[in-house]
This record gives structure tokens, sequence and C-alpha cells, in this order.
């Protein structure tokens, strides 16, 4: 064992020179992981031993490359050198492509890898990376394999994610070392200074700790030239205290501020998430191959740089190009940014609509159109985007973003207050209204708030559970409030004081995207596969149905009519559904999708997200494959309209129209042929 450990805890020592002239390189940053060394003017250093050392790596600097940027440390103790590649091409500004959760299985990769593909074929990245959760033993074998820098034409780099820690070797982080390398080095691009750190949690007992990931920050910022700017790659977000951005080990502090970071990259959450705090850029994203945990879409994302700034970032919706409406409209108009689960509100001939942007810069916004005509009115930025419907109370437009911002405007755009809620997570990604005459329920699912109508002014706020956000919107019946908590239960609050009336997550009632439905003295919910029907007095489950080959995890909200529910999938379109039994009457289903929204679902069809709207004695909803419906009451296609941008919100119904919000961003006013050819006739089927 004597031997062993002083086998390890040698020097290390090395050379580094440009591959070309063979000219040794000064000042170029080496480490071992947690020591970080320059080189002297003969391209030479010593790097003292470390315990935990697994490799020797090189911080390739700007206008360089190498594949080899990383050495396996073994007994020897010279040796470790690095021949680096100067690049042909000035990457002052460039562009880098992140994709996060991918989760595969032993086949690795999936057609999204396509999508990725062409996307950098678009943008011409500098490098991809892959921000954690490749997932368990089989995953970590196959990634690669699908997503090298061979077969998609870029560097590609990967960050250890919390579900990359597997029982294989000697400890958590060993396969994946095994595979791709380090899992904590830096390197540069353009005036870019990136760092790829471990999250150091995960399934299994990581070797590496906080205290190490902090002694190897404040060796590797020493190194750092004060006109370049600091990227971070991780799993997770950073956690900071009052001032935001602090790395912390419980003794050294790092505030982000003073080191010149511009962005904190990461995934974990499945959200698309983008919003900037003091000049600091806060960037999650989604899977690149299903909906997130909170439903936001698949997607890739690119991030832009312009020297030492951020100039933009976009995402890549999969299978899917943003369009203009591709029929002839009573009016159609464009609002900029996308819309997605926001359902406008028609009042006094006025729509008023809330937009999303994912991206930079900002695209979002509480906008007015003319109902008639169609013409913008009036359009207010928000700081972030808007998910939450838009309520109409008296003379009152009020929309939330997701920072937690509330806003209020009378009708002619006028801002009449502003509240700022606290949300808890520095990456919230959906937020939640509802509202009476005299208050408005807002925040998220780890906080609720009750703010005056007339001033914005607090009365109360409910901490409830830590689980994440969701597009599961807040119900408002008379004194109650239902809350679905994602990852823990259905809540129910007294509306007037915020106190805790009942709580429910019996037979797996833990996971809300789907907005819960009153009727006949009960809350009908969903959950995976499952329908709920609860009383409401008591919060006693009722009744519940397994429906297999069925999923109800989109973000629509049912409507009720004469005892039959009527409400969209993620994989059947739109059933109808017995209050009484739970039985599926019948089943309308839509075509493929063209963004994915809903979690852990890899079907490519018949996600309805869009409420069910009556018109007349017929139904209308939009669905993910683009088109807007009109149908009858027995699940029979009446109409449909082909909008070519999905529908993820409820369309107003008005005098033999449809008005309806698309993921593209366009307002559409459309004429309904037939609205009330049919006769609700219920049909029980088997």
């Amino acid at each position: 064992m004597e031997a062993s450990a002083k086998s390890i805890l040698h020097d290390y020592s090395g050379l580094v020179y440009d591959s070309e002239t063979a000219l040794p390189m000064a000042s170029v940053a080496v480490s071992n992981g947690r020591e970080v060394v320059l080189t002297d003017e003969a391209g030479r250093y010593v790097l003292k031993g470390w315990h935990k050392a697994s490799f020797i790596t090189v911080t390739v600097p700007t206008n360089y490359w190498s594949s080899c940027y990383y050495i396996p440390v073994s007994d020897k103790e010279s040796g470790y050198d690095f021949a680096l590649d100067r690049l042909e091409n000035d990457y002052t500004n460039h562009v880098f492509l992140q994709v996060t959760d991918s989760e595969v299985g032993a086949k690795g990769p999936g057609q999204w890898v396509e999508k990725l593909r062409r996307v950098a074929e678009k943008t011409h990245p500098a490098f991809i990376v892959h921000t954690g959760d490749i997932c368990y033993i089989d995953g970590l074998k196959a990634h690669l394999r699908g997503m090298n820098s061979e077969n998609m034409g870029v560097p590609v780099k990967y960050v250890i994610g919390n579900h990359d820690y597997v029982n294989w070797g000697e400890y958590g982080e060993a396969l994946f070392e095994s595979i791709y390398g380090p899992v904590m080095y830096s390197f540069e691009v353009g005036r870019i200074h990136y760092i790829i750190t471990p999250i150091v949690h995960g399934d299994v007992k990581a070797k590496y700790t906080q205290s190490d990931v902090a002694a190897f920050l404040v060796n590797d910022l020493r190194h750092v030239s004060h006109d370049k700017k600091v990227i971070m790659f991780n799993h997770d977000f950073c956690a900071g205290d009052e001032a935001g951005f602090v790395f912390s080990d419980g003794r050294t502090k790092i505030d982000w501020k003073r080191h010149h970071l511009l962005a904190w990259v990461f995934g974990h959450w499945h959200y698309n998430y983008l919003n900037e705090i003091g000049g600091i850029f806060n960037i999650t994203t989604s899977r690149p191959d299903t909906g997130g945990i909170d439903a936001s879409p698949a997607t890739v994302r690119s991030v832009v740089l312009e020297g030492g700034a951020l100039k933009g970032s976009r995402c890549h919706y999969n299978d899917f190009e943003e369009t203009a409406p591709t029929e002839a409209y009573q009016w159609n108009v464009s609002l900029g940014g996308n819309i997605l689960y926001s359902a406008p509100a028609l009042e006094e001939g006025i729509v008023f609509a809330g937009t999303v942007s994912d991206g930079w810069p900002k695209q979002c916004s509480v906008a007015a159109i003319c109902q008639e005509t169609g013409e913008i009115l009036w359009k207010y930025q928000t700081k972030n985007s808007v998910k939450s419907d838009i309520r109409v109370i008296g003379h009152k437009v009020i929309a939330q973003d997701t920072e937690g911002n509330v806003y209020c405007f009378d009708f002619s755009g006028n801002l009449m207050w502003n509240t700022k809620t606290e949300l808890r997570n520095p990456n919230n990604s959906a937020s939640s209204i509802a509202a009476n005459e005299d208050y408005v329920y807002c925040g998220g699912q780890q906080q609720v708030y009750c703010l005056r109508v007339s001033d914005g002014s607090q009365v109360w706020s409910k901490k409830l559970s830590g689980g994440n956000t969701s597009p599961s919107g807040f119900v408002l019946h008379e004194n109650i409030l239902f809350v679905g908590t994602h990852w823990d239960r259905l809540y129910a609050l007294d509306a007037a004081a915020g106190e805790t009336l009942w709580t429910n997550n019996s037979h797996k009632l833990n996971y809300f995207i789907m907005t819960p439905a009153v009727y006949g003295g009960c809350l009908f919910a969903a959950s995976w596969s499952r329908l709920y029907k609860i009383e409401i007095g008591s919060g006693n489950t009722v009744k519940y149905r397994e429906f297999e080959g069925y999923v109800f995890n989109s973000a629509t909200t049912p409507y009720v009519e004469e005892g039959v529910m009527y409400m969209g999938t993620t994989n059947k379109g739109v059933v109808a559904v017995d209050t009484e039994s739970l039985d599926i009457l019948w089943t309308f289903e839509t075509g493929k999708n063209l963004i994915l929204t809903s979690p852990y679902s890899f079907d490519s069809g018949g996600t309805v997200d869009s409420a069910v709207v009556p018109m007349g004695k017929a139904l209308c909803f939009g669905a993910s494959d683009g088109f807007l419906y009109v149908i009858d009451k027995n699940g029979k296609k009446i109409e449909a309209h082909n909008i070519g941008s999905p529908v993820n919100q409820a369309p107003i119904a008005v005098n033999g129209s449809m008005i309806a919000a698309d993921f593209s961003g366009n307002i559409v006013c459309i004429a309904v042929l037939q609205p009330q050819k049919f006769i609700f006739k219920p049909q029980h089927v088997a």
C-alpha cells in the first residue's frame, strides 16, 4: 500500500509545444484536477502529486486546439507532453451548442442526433457540450459512439451528471472517466475561458468533493487573464446567496461577479430557461428527445458569443421550423417570440396575449390586438416569458412572467402595478394565475402568493413543496385554491388565508401537467396514465382509473358538461370521459407532433396541450400537429384548419370564429363554417 501511494504522489512533469513549429509554449495552464500551474519559457511544467489525480489536463488556449487535451496519470513521472494545433479560423466571435439530459440506453442517442447535426451545419459551432445525465452504465458506454467529435464534425465536450455516477470501478465517476476523460478542466475559445466541473453527487458515491472543485476553481481562476470572460458548464445551477452566483464548499467562497462570470450553463432540471441576473446569464435547456419535466419543448440550444459578450441564444425545437400561418384567414398577426401555454383572453373587442422567449435577446411581452382587424394596439415587453393564462378582471389585464413578476395593465396598455414574487428557484420556467374580483393567486408550485387586484399588494404567501414547476394551472373554486405540485402532491388551500385544508398524493397522485377540473363537488385530476376523482371537501380519492396505452401528461385544461369531461392527452388526441365511472367514452386522435412537450413521452403524435373549448354544440381545440380542430360531442371531426405551427393553448370561440395563438408567435382569426351542425348524443363505447 505504501509503495502504491508513493507511486501516485510523485510529481508530474511535461512539455507543451506548438505541433506545427515544435516550439515550446509559455504561460499555458496545466492541471492535475486540483493544482494548476503555468508552463515556463521552455514550455515545461511540474505539478505536485495529488492522491485523487486521474489525469493531467492542458487548458488549450485561444487560437489552438487539441483532441488530446488530457493524459491519464500512471507511474511515470515525466513525459506528460501536449502538442497543440494552431487553428486557421479566428474564433473571437463563435457559437457553441448545448444538449443535455439525453438519458440514453444501450442503443445510444436517437434521432435527435440528426437534428443536432443539422443545427451544427447551420450554425458552425466551435464546439458542442453535453451538460450531463447520459444515464447509467449502458448509456455511458453507448453515447460517445453516437455523438463524438469525429461524427459531429466539431469538438464535443461532456459534463458528468448525477445519473452518470454508476457502480463500476472503484468510485462513482470511474466509468465516465474511462470513456469521456476528466470531469474537471478548462479550455479557451476566443475571449472566453470555459470551465467544466462535476456535480459531485449522484446515484453512487463520488470521488471528488465540493472542496476539490473549490480548490480547482481557485487555482484555475488565478491564471485567467483579465481580458477574458468566464462561462461555467455544470450539470446543476449555481447556488448563490442574496447577491447571486456564489460558489461555496462551506469554507471557500467564490463570488463569480468578481471573476468575470458571463454565464452559468447547466441541465438537470429539464427546463428551457434563460434569465440575466446582474449581468450574468443563467441558462438551462430541456432534453433533446422529449418534453421537459415542466413540459418545455424538446430542443437543442445555440449560444452566440461576440468577443466577451453573449449576443444571442436560440432554442432549435425538434422537427419544427417556425412558420407563418399557411391558410387565408380573416386576419393574422405576428407578436414575435413564441406562445406556449398562455391562453389569450378576449374582452370588449380586444384580444390579450402573452409570449415566451427561451433565448436571447428576449422577445416576450403582453400584447393587445383588435378583435375586428388584428391590429396590434399595444405591446409591453416583460422581463421574461409569459406562460400563464392572461386574466382580465374588470378593466385590468393581469399576467405573470416566469421570474415571478406580476403585471397589471389597463386596456390602453398603461402599467398600473408590478409586483415581484419570489419563486424560490433560480431556474423557474412556468407560472400559474387564478383570480376573482378582489384577489390574484399567483407564483408557482413551490411558493403561492395572494395579491390584491386593486394595487398588487401581498395578502399572504404560502411555501409548498420543493418540487418542479409545471404548466398545471391554479384552480380557484369558491373559497378553495387547488395547486398540484410536481413530484409531490395535490394541495387544497384556504383562498382567504392560504392555510392548507388538505393534501392528497394517494395512488401515485404526485405528477401534474394537466390543470384539474371541478365538477359536481369533485376535482378531476390526472397523473401519467391515471385519472382521479377527488372529493372537494375532504380531499379523499373517490375513484381512480388507470388506462393502458393512454398518457395524461399534457398541459390541457378539461371542459366538463352534462357529466362528460373533454380533455387533451399526450398521445391520443382528445378523449371524452364519463365523470361518474371515469370510463373513456371516445377518443379523437390527432396527427404527428411538430414539437415534443410532454415529459418522458417518446411517441411522436397525438399531443393536445390546448384546453377543449365549447363552440355552440361543438368543441374546438388546437393540437401539437399544427391544426385547429372543430369536432362534435360524439368525437367526429367537423373541420380542421392547418395553422402550420403547434397550438398549445386554448383558442377563443366567438361569433362563429376561432381566435388562436400558435407556437410561432402568431395570433390568427378563422371563420368556422359549421359550429352548430352536430347535436350532442353521448355514446358509451367498449
